[in-house]
Formats: structure tokens, sequence, C-alpha cells
């Protein structure tokens, strides 16, 4: 299936098809989607309680760091100490991460799990790395408090982009829990 923007009418003909709310009414279906991405989209959701396919990270367009344009491109480029790694980190997260996880990385109660304090859940630096990259689903707990929601991967992300943004969450919001290498994250593909 493309992820391209749905229409109205593909989406009228998916939620007749599963008989779910708003089947005959388009004009509520275009007003309920109306906060819809139209543009392209690195991570997309889908909403069991409606059928609708939603972009949760439009296209992301990573600063290169390097102000040379080529960007981090494989395991191996990019300093690997904790503050350049961290500071990388925060601009991925920012863009990536911060809509589900917040700013103060204490997600969103009921939906998202919060990764300050999260040591714990996310683990070494592999099984951290691991989770960014191949997503989660499924039920899980997270301090003590039940999840059951859908991470997407985001296994486009380079190897160094993985280690830096896991880096930052792991030194962010009183955490420290030390840097995930483009290593480890190589060995979580």
């Amino acid at each position: 299936m493309s992820h391209k923007f749905v229409s109205a009418i593909s989406l009228l003909s998916f939620l007749t098809a599963c008989g779910l709310p708003y089947e005959q009414d388009i004009a509520e279906v275009g007003e309920r989607y109306s906060f819809r991405y139209n543009g392209e989209c690195s991570s997309w959701l889908y909403s069991a309680q409606t059928g609708f396919m939603y972009c949760a990270s439009p296209a992301i367009d990573l600063p290169t760091g390097d102000g040379g344009g080529s960007g981090y491109d494989g395991m191996e480029d990019g300093p690997t100490d904790l503050a350049s790694l961290s500071e990388r980190g925060e601009v991925i997260y920012n863009q990536v991460c911060k809509t589900c996880h917040q700013a103060d990385g204490a997600g969103t109660p009921g939906a998202f799990p919060p990764l300050a304090g999260s040591g714990e859940y996310y683990g070494d630096a592999q099984n951290h790395a691991r989770i960014i990259i191949h997503g989660l689903s499924g039920p899980i707990v997270v301090q003590g408090q039940d999840y059951n929601g859908v991470m997407t991967p985001h296994d486009y992300l380079t190897d160094y982009d993985v280690a830096a943004v896991a880096t930052y969450e792991r030194n962010s919001w009183g955490n420290a829990d030390g840097i995930v290498l483009p290593s480890d994250a190589a060995a979580a593909r």
C-alpha cells in the first residue's frame, strides 16, 4: 500500500468495507480528519478505532551536522563522544520522537510511555537501538503503567542517528544511562 495521502473517497471506501463509524458521511470524515498531513511522511500509524491511517511524523529533513551537506551517512561517521551524540540526538528527537514522548520525555499517559526514568525498560545500548529501529507493538509495562500501542519502526535513520537519539534519550530528563554507539545500532538491525 502506498504511503501517500489517503483521499476522502478511498478513506470512505475503507471505512465502508470495515463497517466503521462515519461510513456514509464524507463531510464528517473530512471534518474529523481536517488536521491530516498531506505531504510525504516518514512514519504512518493506523487508528484501530476509525480505520484511518495517519502521518505520525512528516518527512524528516535533518540538518547535516557537518556544515558540508553530506550528513552522517554511515556507522563510522560523526564523533561518538557524549556531547556530540547528544547534540545530534536532540535534533532528531525534536523532529521524530517529541510528538509522542513529549519535550520533557514524560510521554502521554495511557498512550505513549515516558522515556524519563525508563532505563529499566529500554535497557542496554543494543536493546534501546533495537526499539528505535524496529519499533514496538502490543502490551508493555513501563514504570508500572500498562501501554498497548504502536511505535512505528524508524529503520530509515542511519546507525549514527539511531545512536545519537538513543544517547540523547539516555542522558536527558534526569537519565544517566550512558551512550549508544553506531556499532550498537548496526548490531540491532
